[in-house]
């Protein structure tokens, strides 16, 4: 069986994954809370960042900018036209952070 997948990604445990998310979610959670002024325990990960949490185009590249400078990553353009929850934030910047380590 042939598996040239990264030996450091395949080494992550489902729990190891799971950390690493929530430490991502966390952060978001702080910039969120910071921006609207409300109590962490109001954001899940299922909320849309535009129609519940009612963020502008500004909001969002302000977040985009913080988060790009937090994990020392690129979010570009095209993959960000498919964030649309707080989750889909944390999945992607979890791909990338796993791509950049490499």
């Amino acid at each position: 069986m042939d598996d040239t997948g990264d030996p450091r990604e395949r080494n992550l445990t489902e729990t190891d994954i799971a950390k690493k998310k929530d430490m991502i979610l966390d952060d978001i959670i702080k910039f969120l809370v910071k921006e609207l002024d409300i109590s962490p325990t109001e954001i899940n990960p299922d909320m849309s960042i535009e129609e519940d949490l009612t963020f502008d185009s500004l909001q969002i590249y302000e977040l985009v900018v913080d988060l790009e400078e937090a994990y020392d990553i690129r979010l570009p353009d095209d993959m960000l036209d498919s964030v649309v929850t707080v989750g889909d934030f944390v999945d992607l910047v979890y791909t990338l952070t796993v791509e950049h380590e490499q």
